[in-house]
């Protein structure tokens, strides 16, 4: 037989306690802690043996008299309360009150934030691959005046643009844009790549133009969203 896999299992009062084989790991969560990581999984619901009650003789005859005490004392006073013609109950206020949970709220961004995974990429990901793209604007119009270096520029402009579209799309951005608008404008640097080595530098540079503008507009979206700041390139 195989190594059976490690487990959750219910131990009650809406705890999940890990198993690994045979033995009791000391990692618990919350039933709802676990849905929430892993919705579509089936926790087992094998009963696993719990801490044991308090004997009826010793803690836990104790605590019924303590119980027994408190409500005497509740019905003595509430009595005499009564008798007064007045009630005060703002005594128990303080236990309700702390056993109330507190509602939690979140704006629209903050909610959004926390949908987005990333697939395992940070910020520093989208500032180092993102920020290609203003030095390579930088390296095409710098050796403009030297066909074979340009023509290599314009290449690595869209090959960057293939790799950033590899990137999930940032918090707060269109995923629909974000692969339609990368792939855009890999196409339009490949061709100026092309119309460069071709001779016909004016259709280059024209599409390169087309490249830059839409190109900030993603930095601006890219900045917007992980509070960065990635400078922009500076269009002709």
């Amino acid at each position: 037989m195989g190594v059976e896999e490690p487990r959750w299992y219910y131990v009650g009062n809406g705890q999940l306690r890990l198993k690994e084989g045979a033995s009791w790991t000391d990692e618990y969560q919350t039933i709802e802690d676990r849905r929430a990581a892993v919705p579509s999984q089936v926790v087992a619901a094998e009963p696993v043996a719990q801490e044991p009650l308090p004997r009826a003789g010793s803690g836990g005859r104790g605590l019924l008299w303590l119980v027994a005490a408190a409500v005497m004392v509740l019905i003595v006073g509430t009595g005499a309360a009564a008798a007064n013609g007045s009630l005060n109950l703002s005594g128990l206020k303080p236990a309700v009150s702390t056993s109330s949970p507190k509602a939690v709220t979140a704006s629209a961004k903050d909610l959004a934030s926390a949908s987005w995974s990333g697939g395992g990429y940070t910020k520093a990901d989208y500032a180092k691959q993102v920020g290609k793209i203003p030095v390579l604007v930088s390296d095409v119009r710098k050796d403009s005046g030297q066909e074979l270096a340009t023509h290599i520029d314009l290449m690595s402009l869209g090959f960057q643009f293939d790799a950033i579209r590899g990137l999930p799309a940032p918090p707060r951005v269109d995923p629909a844009w974000w692969a339609a608008t990368n792939t855009k404008m890999s196409q339009l640097s490949q061709q100026s790549a092309e119309k460069w080595a071709a001779g016909d530098r004016k259709a280059a540079m024209a599409r390169l133009e087309i490249v830059v503008k839409s190109s900030n507009t993603m930095i601006a979206k890219v900045n917007t969203a992980f509070g960065i700041h990635i400078p922009r390139s500076k269009t002709a």
